[in-house]
């Protein structure tokens, strides 16, 4: 299966935060004959091990999505839905989702009052989360419950992923979809020279919680995320506020977090973050220096583990990230996969 139909397979999988075991379902399919061993943890980690060594490696790619979770049934048959993970208003009306319950996916569209009936005043406002509503095509209540549908049902959105020109594709969930492609390829393809732990992390999208509780278990000797960061590289952005391009290569971080302060983030490990430039220059491989503000990763929650662990991310450039129409190019995860199979095919690392 070559790069493109990976990611495509992982992206229009359904795994909002909590509800994760179907991508876990097919990672697992993925990797039965590549790694040594797997493993799932009690909050629903998918845990790899391959190889043996000196050192021990974390690399950690996140599972969830952004998406919905039912929150109330009216009597008419309309849904509402409560957020799960950063989640624009603005990206959500008119879009059609899938309710995952009990009985089978349920198709439905997110609705509102239309234009025709608004006031003057309301049409020049964004219409807020919680005046939508999903239409199932149901009659009543108890229709949609005879549908299968319940409070605390996962919702994710329909999309497929597409080509677009230049080697870039769109869909959604590549945050952090193509991080799990990207650390698939990479137990696949690599022959480690040290211990690596490939995590596919749960519920990163609401507080990084798959990171912390597996990182405090495997204790290793450092951690590296692989994520997808903000490239604004189109209009209506300023260059300094968002400078990382789709394909000049992976994004190295120095640091991230809020953006008033870079708090609550990670200021990326110095000889980890310098070891993963030099080889990258090495190699030949294109690579690009990131300050990211506005949010952070799984490394986050891996640094901060037991006694301190040096970690750093290496994220890939995405356009319209949390949209679920985020863009990107197919080179940089091809030289991000490169990277990380030089790094963990290394004899010696020193940190």
């Amino acid at each position: 299966m070559g790069l493109f139909e990976l990611l495509k397979k992982f992206s229009e999988a359904s795994g909002v935060p909590g509800f994760e075991h179907n991508v876990a379902n097919l990672i697992q399919d993925e990797l039965k004959n590549y790694v040594d061993f797997m493993y799932t943890d009690q909050l629903g980690n998918l845990i790899t091990v391959k190889g043996s060594g000196g050192k021990s490696i974390l690399i950690a790619a996140h599972m969830d999505e952004v998406g919905l979770i039912v929150k109330h049934i009216d009597e008419k048959g309309f849904i509402r839905f409560a957020k799960l993970g950063g989640v624009a208003d603005h990206v959500l009306l008119s879009s059609r989702v899938v309710i995952h319950t009990s009985k089978g996916p349920l198709y439905g569209v997110i609705g509102c009052k239309p234009i025709h009936l608004m006031r003057e005043d309301e049409r020049k406002q964004l219409v807020p989360y919680d005046k939508m509503f999903i239409d199932i095509g149901a009659k009543s209540l108890e229709e949609a419950k005879n549908f299968g549908v319940k409070v605390g049902d996962p919702i994710s959105l329909d999309k497929n992923l597409i080509q677009l020109k230049n080697n870039l594709v769109c869909g959604k969930a590549f945050d952090d979809r193509v991080g799990c492609t990207i650390l698939v390829e990479v137990l696949k393809r690599s022959k480690p020279k040290n211990k690596v732990y490939g995590v596919f992390t749960v519920q990163e999208e609401v507080g990084l919680r798959g990171a912390t509780v597996s990182a405090y278990s495997i204790n290793p000797n450092l951690g590296i995320a692989v994520d997808t960061t903000t490239s604004a590289d189109h209009p209506e952005v300023a260059e300094h506020e968002s400078p990382v391009k789709l394909g000049l290569g992976p994004a190295i971080l120095v640091a991230d977090g809020r953006r008033d302060s870079l708090g609550g983030g990670l200021i990326s490990n110095l000889k980890l973050r310098n070891m993963l430039v030099d080889l990258a220059e090495k190699l030949r491989i294109p690579y690009q220096i990131e300050v990211m503000e506005g949010g952070t990763t799984d490394a986050t929650a891996i640094q901060l583990t037991q006694k301190g662990i040096p970690a750093c991310v290496i994220s890939i450039p995405t356009r319209y990230v949390h949209s679920f129409s985020e863009v990107l190019n197919l080179d940089d995860v091809e030289n991000l996969i490169k990277l990380l199979i030089a790094f963990v095919e290394q004899e010696k690392i020193e940190i």
